[in-house]
Formats: C-alpha cells, sequence, structure tokens
C-alpha cells in the first residue's frame, strides 16, 4: 500500500524569498542588462547571509538569467536582437496556441468577462497611466491562458514573461516605438476579444499573430535605427 504524506506547513525559505525577489526585479527592469551585481551587496540590501543569495543567483543562472563572472561578481544577462527576436516568436507561437484553444473551450461567462479588461485598460490609457495599462495587458492574456484550459501551456507563458516583461519595460524607458504604442495596443485588445467572443479561431488567431509581431519589429527597428546593441 503507497505511504500518503501530510504536507509540512513552513514558510517559503529565505532562498526561495530572496529567488523572487530578484526575479521580480529583474522582470521590473530594475536592473539593465550587463549589469554586474555583488552578492555580499544583494544580502547586505536584503537583510539575509549571503548563503539563500548565492543559493539564488545560482538558481537564477540556471535559468540563463544572469551569469557568474569569476572575481567579480554576477552580471545580469544583456538580450541582444536576435534574443529578443527569439522570446517574440516563442511567444507569439504559444499566444496563437492560446487563443486556439480559448476559443473553443472557454465558457461563454470567461468571455464575457474579458470585456473587462480592456475597460480596465481604457481607463489606465485614458490617465495616461503605463504601469497600470500594463498590468491589464497581461491580466488580459492571463484570462486567456486560463480560458485555454491548459496548465502546461499556462505555465509555460508564466514562465516567458520575466524575459518579455523586461523587454517592455526597457522599450517603455527608452521610449522604443511612437507614443501611441499603448492606443495601438488596447485598439488590437478589443478586436481580439471580440474575435475571441465570437469563437471565430481564424480572424483570433491571425490577430494575435500582428499583435505580438509587430511591438517585436518595432522594438528591433527602434534598436537598428539607434544602433543599440543590446538592452
Amino acid at each position: 500500500m503507497p505511504i500518503v504524506l501530510a504536507a509540512i506547513d513552513r514558510p517559503p525559505s529565505h532562498s526561495q524569498l530572496v529567488y523572487e525577489r530578484l526575479k521580480q526585479v529583474l522582470q521590473n527592469g530594475g536592473v539593465s542588462g550587463g549589469s554586474l551585481l555583488s552578492e555580499a551587496d544583494l544580502a547586505r540590501q536584503l537583510g539575509v547571509s549571503t548563503t539563500p543569495v548565492h543559493e539564488a543567483v545560482v538558481r537564477l543562472a540556471s535559468e540563463g538569467f544572469v551569469e557568474a563572472l569569476p572575481r567579480r561578481g554576477v552580471r545580469v544577462v544583456h538580450l541582444a536582437p536576435r534574443d529578443i527576436a527569439e522570446i517574440f516568436e516563442l511567444r507569439e507561437a504559444l499566444e496563437v496556441e492560446v487563443v486556439r484553444l480559448a476559443v473553443t473551450r472557454a465558457s461563454n461567462q470567461d468571455l464575457s468577462a474579458l470585456h473587462e479588461f480592456v475597460a480596465s485598460g481604457q481607463e489606465a490609457l485614458d490617465r495616461d497611466d503605463y504601469p497600470a495599462f500594463n498590468q491589464t495587458d497581461v491580466a488580459l492574456h492571463d484570462a486567456l491562458a486560463g480560458a485555454a484550459g491548459n496548465r502546461r501551456l499556462q505555465q509555460s507563458i508564466n514562465d516567458l514573461r520575466v524575459w518579455v516583461q523586461r523587454i517592455r519595460h526597457a522599450a517603455a524607458e527608452q521610449h522604443f516605438g511612437p507614443p501611441s504604442r499603448p492606443a495601438k495596443a488596447l485598439a488590437e485588445h478589443k478586436q481580439l476579444v471580440r474575435a475571441v467572443q465570437r469563437r471565430d479561431a481564424p480572424t483570433a488567431e491571425n490577430l494575435i499573430r500582428k499583435h505580438i509581431s509587430s511591438l517585436k519589429d518595432e522594438i528591433l527597428e527602434h534598436m537598428s535605427t539607434h544602433h543599440i546593441d543590446f538592452i
């Protein structure tokens, strides 16, 4: 007879907390690509010993976010145009599958709720509140991923998000693309939601492809025009 064990109820380890904090900073653009970090300095700022910081850094390095430099510290991995293109190509493939599944699997209630995210995006845009608009953008894509009913697909999108958000924050801070980009994104969201709610898979898939590839193209064009080698 198989053994049955009750879960141990205990708070996350310092290593896990440090890992989550550092990953959040990387995602939000708190440090730019190529920045050098000191484990001792990170430990001092976080109020922990260097051991959980080192464990978190090793984990982040295994995921490709940072790299250890002997006797120099830790360097945040920078993203070259090729990296950015690969990230957006992968995101496009995942999001197209999300839309395809959501059109066939989502409940009518799930589809009706999508309007709320578009409305919140419009309110944020009216206030010129880009961070709030970004949050509603993420929430809409999360809602679509949830409606698709595939947990592993949803997890893959979550795993990719730290890279996507880092690129988006860098693009916003360095003014990649035209000032009208958020308004264009909102218009694309409205079209996408209408297509998904009609359960029009071909149109929805085409719209999500254009939505993601247009941002990729704008970022890469800006980097090329302004001779930016990496972010």
